[in-house]
């Protein structure tokens, strides 16, 4: 405890007892942070005793092929993986392992920023890491007595496609599982997980764990629920949220997650306050990437996180700007997305202009 200018300051460990906080909490916070402004978005919930969080599940989307959690207490959806589970995750997998709180915090941060940087990529991205849960688990399996599974070849094409897929966080991963980079024979890279008995096979089975969890749709919990939200009428975790009652098809910006508004709210109630449409920015490679309009400017800026390729090209979607175009067949044969069927090109000309105001 600091005394000065007539104030005392409390320690960290201090702030956390006193608030309540379970011990074995205090003793991860005081590891793992340096002030309690760091620590206070993990330290909702039941697993600290504080209020708030209480109610959060993990869900695996169907459609979308990615986790998102619901707090049902807030009433709220997100795909980002939230800090007071993190916080849980990392003490018990601490207790499992035998681990300190501050090495699973890495691995599980390992894992999080392979899904949560390529979560657009769908399928592929599940595929990579059923490769990376395979390679992991031979040396598990075995005790990390067979030197066949020790080491990985990077130009193997299989392992190649699956590691170009994650972009540098399947290695990234298999690096903070205890794998060490090097070079062949030939030359060529490789990837080694060192002999030994006096190798701690830890963190790799921490990691094959997880991986194995999040292949099988468990989630980073182990208990996340399958959501069949296909169907014909595309549905979304913000459908008939206020702003979206009326809007179809609702993207989210790949890099915020927040929704975007294509402005059919607008122009069916015609209220002021209705939030306004904005562009959509569909990445052309990349399958299901979209960018509103903030993370499109820091696209353009260069300062995007995570970044996304810049020599990649997008398709800009414009907000619905009048009532015909609410459900809009776009081609390239019909840029403005008019209805044309029975209708003249005059008339199309006339949608057109209503729409861009030319």
């Amino acid at each position: 405890m600091a005394q000065g200018a007539g104030r005392t300051t409390l320690s960290l460990e201090q702030k956390l007892l006193a608030e309540g906080v379970a011990s074995d909490v205090v003793r991860a916070c005081c590891e793992l942070f340096g002030s309690y402004e760091e620590a206070k978005p993990y330290l909702a919930g039941p697993r600290t005793g504080l209020p708030g969080g209480g109610d959060v599940k993990e869900y695996w989307s169907i459609k979308y092929h990615r986790y998102y959690y619901h707090d049902g207490d807030a009433a709220s959806t997100t795909w980002e993986f939230p800090h007071p589970l993190q916080l849980s995750e990392w003490l018990l997998d601490a207790s499992i392992s035998g681990l300190d709180v501050g090495s699973c915090r890495k691995l599980l941060s390992a894992l999080l920023w392979a899904v949560q940087t390529n979560a657009h990529k769908g399928e592929f991205l599940w595929n990579a890491l059923g490769l990376l849960g395979r390679l992991t688990a031979n040396v598990v399996d075995c005790g990390n007595s067979l030197e066949k599974y020790r080491t990985i070849r990077k130009s193997n094409p299989r392992i190649r496609e699956a590691l170009d897929t994650l972009a540098g966080c399947g290695e990234a991963v298999l690096l903070a599982a205890g794998f060490v980079p090097g070079r062949g024979a030939e030359g060529g890279e490789l990837l080694t997980f060192p002999a030994g008995p006096g190798t701690d096979l830890r963190p790799l089975t921490l990691v094959n764990a997880k991986l194995q969890q999040l292949i099988a749709h468990k989630g980073f919990t182990g208990q996340a629920r399958e959501h069949n939200d296909t169907g014909d009428t595309p549905a979304s975790r913000h459908s008939g949220t206020p702003g979206f009652r009326y809007q179809q098809v609702i993207h989210e910006c790949s890099c915020c997650s927040l929704p975007i508004n294509d402005g059919t709210d607008k122009l069916v109630t015609r209220k002021f306050d209705t939030p306004p449409g904005e562009f959509r920015y569909e990445c052309e490679v990349c399958r299901n990437y979209n960018l509103c309009e903030r993370c499109w400017d820091k696209f353009m800026g260069g300062t995007l996180s995570p970044a996304h390729p810049r020599e990649h090209p997008f398709r800009t979607h414009h907000p619905k700007a009048a009532q015909h175009n609410l459900h809009s067949a776009e081609s390239a044969t019909n840029p403005w997305g008019v209805q044309l069927a029975g209708g003249s090109a005059a008339r199309a000309r006339e949608r057109l202009k209503d729409r861009t105001g030319l």
